[in-house]
């Protein structure tokens, strides 16, 4: 199927987004019209135009031509004007701020805005970036009075995260349900409370401050009154909430998942409550935002936001990570080994067993029963490396040994890796569908013959183990990884998957020829993966080593 055969199915799924966005919208200003009006005018003011856009997709077909004719023009006067005033008054230092703001060079923003301070809108700004700043600091969230919680309830724990399901659908948020699900069915009595605004400040005004997902209860901290527009802000008032919250619940244990701005939240209310807290190191976040532009390596944001997450593990009572690759970056930020514990990527002990019809989703893509099918189920951004996969698919083709790409997901990167394909001539061979549900992309690993996860060599890839390989494993899918630590790892042995030099499409090729060609190899590689993810990486069993850390961080108080 040529990659572009599904845009107007597609086109179509974002209207209905669109217009189910608006209905959501509509629903959340009936029940809180003063909080959604301030949250619709802050937009507005960052961008019109969007605004304008997203009100044309959501309104039906009948409707458009007159968004088009009235709010589009008014948008972009809007724009326009606001332009030539910010030019005008502020002769362009705001833009030339925002360039720095995007690099990490933090004060140096600040100080370009400093002399237009005079202009509301300038003023604005500043508060927004002093207030970022001020959130990396050693001591974001002033400190308050403590308060007794008695009583506290057995085996509970208050789980801090940015976000969750149902509202985004990602790894973070697959994870968390996955933890806490498992933990329920191990015994332990989990809740969930996301960041402060989340997820009414995303536009889902329409949002519930609880609801039960799966019999775990999920609480979300919806504004009441003013909203802060940076970090800080909302940490403040987000440590004063989860600190009501734990006299409510009285859990014996807090457990943050990064990054910083949970764990800082969770700091505060430790010292408020005297709960204990466990710090779980899912990525280095610091690291993926310096992976999109080489300039912000180093640069001041890198500095702080990394030395706030170090100080975040010293601080914690026991510190979380997914492989030995992170704990080993973790002790080099000054926290001792016996305090750092490992919960690796994992799935459910069902996905062993089961079966999807992997056969279904190559017919409807056009697929050969005979075809060999190598690719991923991932979010498609540029350090996955998957240019070097569609490169190392055009060096197989070349050598006639041609196999199919299927690259499931979307990102920022996968415009550029289409382009990529019509420029290889690649059309025939690769499919890059896009998004797709949950159940679909279970689907789409099962249609796999061989896994590729190839990431680039960069500093986050040597350090974060993904979930989607070991997914694939569960699957009995032979695993073709790029040769980094956090990649090596999953793999034990060796005898689940090929470890090739990051970056090298003919080393690729050459793994994907060897295993195109030996089905026999490939199911052998199948098997031993799914051995490795059944001994080491089910959910129930780190709900065991979940309970064994909540036992030591309690005992004593």
């Amino acid at each position: 199927m040529p990659t572009g055969s599904r845009s107007t199915s597609t086109s179509k799924i974002d209207a209905k987004k669109a217009r189910a966005d608006l209905g959501r919208f509509l629903r959340g200003f009936v029940k809180n019209p003063v909080v959604v009006s301030r949250i619709f005018v802050s937009k507005v003011r960052s961008d019109p135009m969007r605004v304008a856009q997203a009100a044309a997709e959501a309104m039906p077909a009948p409707l458009r031509p007159l968004v088009g004719r009235v709010a589009w023009p008014v948008a972009r006067y809007v724009k326009v004007t606001t332009r030539k005033v910010v030019r005008r008054m502020a002769d362009g230092p705001l833009e030339k701020a925002k360039d720095l703001f995007d690099q990490g060079r933090m004060s140096e923003a600040i100080k370009v805005l400093r002399p237009h301070q005079r202009w509301p809108f300038i003023r604005r700004r500043i508060a927004y970036y002093e207030g970022e700043m001020a959130a990396l600091g050693p001591n974001p969230i002033p400190p308050q009075p403590k308060v007794t919680v008695a009583d506290r309830v057995p085996g509970r724990v208050l789980h801090l995260v940015t976000n969750a399901l149902p509202y985004t659908q990602a790894g973070y948020t697959v994870r968390t349900h996955r933890i806490v699900t498992a933990q329920r069915a191990a015994g332990l009595d989990p809740h969930v409370v996301t960041s402060w605004g989340w997820p009414m400040l995303q536009g889902h005004t329409d949002a519930a401050p609880y609801e039960d997902i799966d019999g775990i209860p999920y609480h979300r901290l919806l504004p009441k009154g003013e909203v802060p527009s940076e970090s800080r802000g909302r940490m403040i008032l987000g440590a004063a909430e989860v600190t009501e919250l734990v006299k409510t619940l009285r859990p014996q244990v807090l457990h943050a998942a990064t990054d910083h701005r949970n764990g800082s939240v969770a700091l505060a209310v430790r010292e408020r409550t005297n709960t204990p807290f466990v710090y779980e190191v899912r990525g280095f976040l610091e690291e993926t935002w310096v992976s999109r532009d080489p300039r912000r390596v180093g640069s001041e944001r890198h500095r702080m936001q990394r030395e706030r997450e170090a100080q975040i593990m010293r601080e914690a009572d026991a510190v979380v990570t997914l492989a030995e690759t992170m704990a080993a970056e973790i002790v080099e930020r000054g926290v001792p080994r016996e305090r750092i514990y490992l919960a690796p990527n994992a799935v459910d002990d069902s996905l062993l067993t089961a079966e999807f019809d992997g056969a279904a989703l190559r017919r409807r893509y056009g697929i050969g029963d005979d075809e060999i099918v190598v690719g991923s189920v991932s979010s498609i951004v540029a350090y996955e490396g998957f240019a070097t996969l569609l490169d190392a698919a055009a060096l197989l083709r070349e050598a006639g040994t041609p196999v199919r790409v299927l690259l499931v997901g979307d990102g920022a990167e996968r415009p550029a890796l289409l382009e990529q394909v019509e420029r290889l001539g690649l059309k025939d061979l690769a499919i890059l569908p896009g998004r797709v549900a949950p159940d679909e992309a279970l689907q789409a690993q099962a249609a796999l013959d061989i896994f590729v996860c190839p990431r680039e060599d960069l500093r986050v890839c040597r350090l974060v183990t993904p979930l989607k390989p070991v997914e694939a494993m569960a699957l009995g899918k032979p695993v073709v990884l790029s040769d980094l630590p956090a990649l090596a790892e999953l793999v034990g042995s060796g005898e689940a998957g090929v470890l090739v030099p990051p970056g090298d499409a003919s080393a690729l090729a050459r793994a994907i020829a060897e295993l195109r060609d030996d089905p026999a190899r490939r199911r052998e590689m199948g098997e031993a993966g799914k051995a490795e993810v059944a001994a080491k990486r089910t959910w129930s069993s780190l709900a065991k080593t979940y309970q064994n850390i909540y036992r030591t961080v309690t005992d004593g108080r």
